[in-house]
C-alpha cells in the first residue's frame, strides 16, 4: 500500500513538470555531484570558424558600340596586357572608351568620317540633312543619284549612325559589310553611298563633300563638319587610370585620324604649249591669261605638274593665230609657269625638239636657272631617264618618271643629245619604278607617258596593257600626258590609279568639243599614301583658257568618261 502511494506521488510530480514546461516555465536544475560535472571551457580560447574570402574580380573595361574600329583594334591588346577583361556593359568598368565622353575624359581624340561613293559617281556633294532623312527611310532624299543608292557601311559605322541619327528606315536599302570588303561591295552595288573613317580611304572611293565641306581640304574646320566624332577614355578607378596610361604610352591612342599637316596635294595636268594661238592670246591679254580661271583649283597644290611640249628659244618669232605644228615659246612666256606655281615639268612631249636640240638645251638652262625640276627628258639619254624626287612639306617623297612611246624619232634623247626619254621596250622605265619602291627612295611614284594620240575617250587594248605594266611595276599613279582628247580611267587588279589621258591644259585646240574638254587631277596623299583623286573638269575657251564646266556640262562629261572606262 505504501509502495502504491509513493508511485502515484512520483507520477504527479512528473506530470507537473511536463505541464510547467508546456507553459514556458522551467524548474531549476539540480546540480550534479562535483565528480560528474563537465569541465569548464575557456570561451576566449575557442577558435572562430574560418571566414569566407571572396575571389577578387579582375579589373574590366567596356567599349561603347560605334567607337571607331581602328581605336578598338589598337586598344584591345594593350588593355588585355594591363590585366583588364572586356565587359558586356559599362557597370563596374574600370575603364570605358565612349563617344562624346564629356569633361571627365582623361584621354580624347577627334575622329573624322567621310561620305564616299565608288569613284565612277557623278554627284559631288550631299547635305547632312538629306543624308539623315535617307538613313531614316526617305529614299527620295538623294535625287542626284537617280536610282536610290544602296547604303553600304561596316558594322561599327552602323552602331555609330544608330546613335547619331537614330533607327534606320525600313525602306532604306542598307547593306552591312565588313570594312575589308566595303569598296568591292560598293562598286558591285552601284549606285552606292557609304560613310567610312578618313583613314580607310583609298583611290577607288570618291569623297563627297558634306554641305560643301570636304575632308580632303587642308583648311577644313572639323568643328563645323557634321561627321567629326569625339571619342574619350573614362577611368574612375586606379586600375583604369593605370591602363589608360599604358594605352597612351604604348601607342594605342591616337589624337586624331586626320592630321591636316600630313596631307599632300599633287596636281597632274596635261598638254601645255605656249605657241600659236595660245601665245597670241597671251600677247594680247597678258601672260597670265590662260591660268585665270583654273588658279583656284591649283591654290592648295604642294606639287604642281604640267607637260610643256613647246621649248623656249631665243629666236622664237612672234606668234601667229594659225600655222604648222612646229612649236617654240618666247622666253617671257615662262611667266605663265611662275603664275601657276609650277613645281615640276614633264619633257616627254613629241614637239620637244621642234625648234632643234639647241632650243631644248636652252630650255633646260632656263629651268635650271629658275630651280624648276624636269623629268622624262633631259640633256642626254641618262638625264632623260633619271627620275626626279620631290619632298612635300610633310616629308612625303614623290617620284616622277616618264617616257615617250609615240616618237617621232627626232624627239628622243640619245647618248649625246637632248630629247625625251624613249619608252623603247618599257624595260628601262619599269625597272626604274621597281627600284624606286624596292630601295625605299620614294613613298609615291607617278609615271607619265607621251603615248600615241587617240581621237577617242576609251583607251585602246594596247594602251591598257602598256599603262598597266607601269602600275604592275609599282607606280601608284599612271597618267597619259599625250591626250588632246581626254580619256578614261582604270584601277588595275594589282593596285594603282590610271588616267589614260588628261587632255589639254593650255593649248589652242578649239576645233572639236572633244579637244576643248579637259581634266586636271588633284591627287591627295596622306602619310605617304595615295588616298583619293579630285577631278577638275574644264572647257577650253578663247584658244587658251580652261574654265570650270557648268554642273550640267560636268555631269554629262563624267557620265561619258565613266562609260568609256567600262563602268
Amino acid at each position: 500500500m505504501t509502495r502504491q502511494i509513493l508511485l502515484r506521488a512520483g507520477l504527479l510530480i512528473l506530470s507537473s513538470l511536463w505541464l510547467a514546461a508546456c507553459e514556458g516555465s522551467y524548474a531549476e536544475p539540480v546540480p550534479l555531484p562535483e565528480s560528474e560535472q563537465e569541465p569548464e571551457v575557456d570561451s576566449s580560447a575557442e577558435t572562430a570558424p574560418p571566414a569566407h574570402t571572396p575571389t577578387p574580380q579582375p579589373a574590366g573595361f567596356w567599349i561603347q558600340p560605334g567607337v571607331p574600329q581602328t581605336i578598338v583594334e589598337r586598344a584591345m591588346p594593350l588593355l588585355s596586357e594591363a590585366g583588364l577583361v572586356l565587359l558586356d556593359g559599362p557597370e563596374g568598368a574600370d575603364l570605358q572608351i565612349v563617344l562624346d565622353p564629356g569633361p571627365d575624359a582623361i584621354l580624347t581624340t577627334q575622329w573624322v568620317y567621310t561620305v564616299a561613293a565608288p569613284f565612277p559617281t557623278v554627284p559631288d556633294d550631299v547635305s547632312w540633312e538629306a543624308l539623315q532623312r535617307y538613313w531614316g527611310g526617305d529614299t527620295s532624299a538623294l535625287p542626284a543619284f537617280g536610282t536610290p543608292p544602296r547604303f553600304v557601311v561596316s558594322p561599327d559605322v552602323v552602331d555609330l549612325l544608330l546613335g547619331r541619327i537614330g533607327p534606320v528606315g525600313e525602306a532604306t536599302p542598307l547593306m552591312i559589310v565588313d570594312a575589308e570588303g566595303l569598296a568591292d561591295i560598293a562598286w558591285q552595288s552601284r549606285p552606292a553611298i557609304s560613310i567610312l573613317p578618313f583613314e580607310e580611304l583609298d583611290p577607288r572611293w570618291k569623297v563627297l563633300s558634306l554641305d560643301g565641306l570636304s575632308v580632303l581640304d587642308k583648311g577644313l574646320d572639323t568643328n563645323a563638319y557634321p561627321l567629326t566624332i569625339r571619342v574619350g577614355v573614362l577611368a574612375p578607378t586606379e586600375a583604369g587610370q593605370r591602363a589608360a596610361a599604358l594605352l597612351q604610352e604604348g601607342g594605342g591612342w591616337m589624337t586624331t585620324n586626320r592630321d591636316p599637316s600630313r596631307l599632300t596635294v599633287v596636281v597632274v595636268t596635261g598638254v601645255t604649249a605656249m605657241a600659236r594661238a595660245t601665245a597670241m592670246q597671251m600677247e594680247l591679254r597678258g601672260y597670265d591669261f590662260p591660268a585665270r580661271n583654273i588658279l583656284p583649283f591649283f591654290a592648295d597644290a604642294d606639287i604642281l605638274h604640267t607637260s610643256n611640249e613647246s621649248p623656249f628659244a631665243p629666236d622664237c618669232p612672234e606668234p601667229e593665230w594659225t600655222g604648222e605644228p612646229v612649236f617654240c615659246s618666247q622666253r617671257d612666256y615662262y611667266a605663265l609657269l611662275e603664275t601657276i606655281g609650277l613645281d615640276i615639268v614633264e619633257l616627254t612631249g613629241n614637239h620637244i625638239n621642234d625648234w632643234g636640240r639647241e632650243a631644248l638645251s636652252y630650255t633646260l638652262d632656263v629651268y635650271d636657272a629658275n630651280g624648276l625640276p624636269y623629268y622624262g627628258g633631259g640633256r642626254d639619254l641618262t638625264d632623260a631617264r633619271t627620275p626626279r624626287i620631290l619632298t612635300a612639306p610633310d616629308g612625303t617623297r614623290v617620284a616622277f618618271v616618264g617616257c615617250n612611246s609615240a616618237g617621232p624619232y627626232g624627239a628622243w634623247a640619245t647618248e649625246e643629245a637632248p630629247g625625251a626619254a624613249p619608252c623603247d621596250d618599257w624595260t628601262a622605265i619599269t625597272e626604274t619604278i621597281t627600284a624606286l619602291k624596292a630601295n625605299d627612295q620614294a613613298d609615291v611614284v607617278i609615271a607619265t607617258l607621251q603615248y600615241l594620240e587617240l581621237p577617242q575617250y576609251d583607251p585602246s587594248p594596247q594602251q591598257v596593257e602598256d599603262f598597266g605594266r607601269l602600275a604592275a611595276a609599282g607606280a601608284d599613279i599612271v597618267s597619259g600626258s599625250q591626250a588632246h582628247q581626254p580619256q578614261g580611267f582604270g584601277f588595275p587588279a594589282g593596285g594603282g590609279f590610271i588616267h589614260y589621258g588628261v587632255g589639254n591644259l593650255f593649248f589652242d585646240q578649239m576645233d572639236y568639243i572633244e579637244n576643248r574638254q579637259m581634266f586636271a587631277d588633284k591627287h591627295i596623299l596622306y602619310e605617304g599614301r595615295h588616298i583619293s583623286t579630285v577631278l577638275f573638269t574644264g572647257m577650253m575657251e578663247a584658244w587658251a583658257q580652261p574654265r570650270p564646266m557648268t554642273p550640267e556640262e560636268r555631269a554629262e562629261f563624267l557620265k561619258l568618261i565613266f562609260e568609256a572606262s567600262g563602268w
